[in-house]
């Protein structure tokens, strides 16, 4: 036997003995007893390690943000389009591109609020709300006061949330603009109406800071950015003339890092409507995901409704979030992968996914019966994994589902 055939002969040992132990652990858990679908590869070779149902459909969750940043990168490149604006002699005409960081608690952009204040015209924004839709497919209605669930706007301000903080007996709230409509209550959490942006405080001495999401409309858009400007706003629909500029600022990595590791469905969202801006092409999200489809081929087959996974109308394959992964390695590379994705045991949502012998840079996605993980595994001695375990229907915690999938990637080594 030469040297060549023996050391062939041994990786397909190794490989074998790989895929029995994945395999074994596998079959230790629940992942079986409930509707779970699981493909794990190596990256050099791309020969299959193990698999289960990786041809079935399943929800996501937050695994769809993966989907959500190659096609940010494909499209949007480096560079965030902020807002398109265009000039007459006496007015400034400005649309929003779905940019989130403008008064953003941790983006904190300011490019907008730079040109407007610069500008002696009339100051006019032009948006038309038939170009977004507020809340997603699939969203569940009792999350609206809930940070995870804030709206999706063609121009979002504060995040499209509301901070409420009591500090030394005083309710702190920010926008200011909201503290004109509260009431005093003897429930023990703030709460904001189902229809409106009335909010019911609690009657304490202290309460910890809370983003609460607003209902967004193009006016309350206007009345906010004039109660900062000091300026009034204009506000009149008027389609983009071709004559509009797109004013560029800061890097779209500023987005998808906060969107991946902590995991930001409200950035997901934004995102969409910037590439839709970047193309040329208008909103609502249906409207653009539809065009997204068409185009790229990885996505094409996916039930796909929403750019952060929070709709429980998301359909994937482990296959397809393995091919995501693929294209990712392609356009990104590795290397920069590892930055943009949260780290286990070190980093974002990974933080407390403890690992035994290797290390994942991956997106995880849970909701109620539900816990997925894709991304990549390199074990002690480098070898490389890209996987995508998705559990759905559990009659049990998430916590429990995730205590499998941690088990099934420590069976790599």
């Amino acid at each position: 036997m030469t040297k060549l055939t023996y050391l062939v002969v041994l990786l397909a040992f190794l490989s074998s003995c790989t895929s029995l132990r994945v395999k074994k652990a596998f079959h230790s858990t629940s992942l079986p007893k409930q509707f779970s679908g699981v493909l794990i590869e190596e990256v050099a070779t791309g020969n299959t390690v193990f698999t289960y149902q990786a041809d079935q459909f399943f929800m996501p969750a937050s695994n769809m943000k993966l989907a959500t940043m190659l096609l940010a990168k494909r499209n949007l490149f480096d560079s965030i389009p902020s807002f398109k604006y265009f000039e007459t002699a006496d007015s400034l005409f400005f649309w929003g591109t779905g940019d989130p960081s403008l008064f953003h608690p941790k983006l904190k952009g300011d490019a907008l609020l730079k040109k407007l204040q610069a500008s002696a015209k009339v100051l006019v924004y032009a948006d038309d709300a038939r170009h977004v839709k507020a809340l997603g497919d699939g969203w569940a209605w009792d999350d609206y006061n809930d940070d995870y669930s804030a709206e999706i706007s063609q121009l979002p301000l504060y995040n499209n949330q509301i901070s409420v903080q009591k500090k030394e007996g005083v309710w702190q709230i920010s926008p200011k603009r909201f503290s004109q409509d509260i009431r005093i209550t003897k429930q023990k959490e703030v709460l904001r109406a189902r229809d409106s942006n009335h909010l019911d405080l609690p009657d304490t001495t202290a309460y910890p800071k809370q983003a609460i999401p607003f209902m967004t409309s193009v006016e309350l858009t206007a009345r906010l950015l004039a109660d900062t400007l000091q300026k009034s706003i204009v506000t009149q629909t008027r389609a983009i003339p071709a004559a509009a500029k797109i004013q560029y600022t800061g890097l779209v990595d500023s987005l998808i890092v906060p969107m991946m590791y902590t995991s930001d469905n409200q950035i997901a969202e934004q995102l969409l409507y910037l590439i839709a801006a970047k193309r040329g092409w208008t909103g609502p999200t249906a409207k653009i995901i539809e065009q997204l489809k068409k185009e790229n081929s990885v996505v094409a087959d996916l039930r796909w409704v929403d750019g952060s996974g929070l709709s429980r109308y998301n359909l994937v394959r482990p296959t397809d979030l393995i091919q995501i992964l693929r294209e990712l390695e392609n356009e990104v590379s590795m290397e920069k992968l590892k930055v943009l994705l949260p780290q286990s045991g070190r980093s974002g949502t990974m933080r407390n996914v403890k690992l035994h012998h290797g290390t994942a840079w991956a997106k995880s996605g849970s909701f109620g019966n539900t816990y997925d993980l894709s991304g990549f595994y390199q074990d002690a001695k480098g070898k490389m994994y890209r996987f995508s375990i998705l559990s759905n229907l559990a009659n049990r915690s998430v916590a429990a589902s995730k205590a499998d999938v941690i088990t099934l990637l420590n069976a790599l080594r």
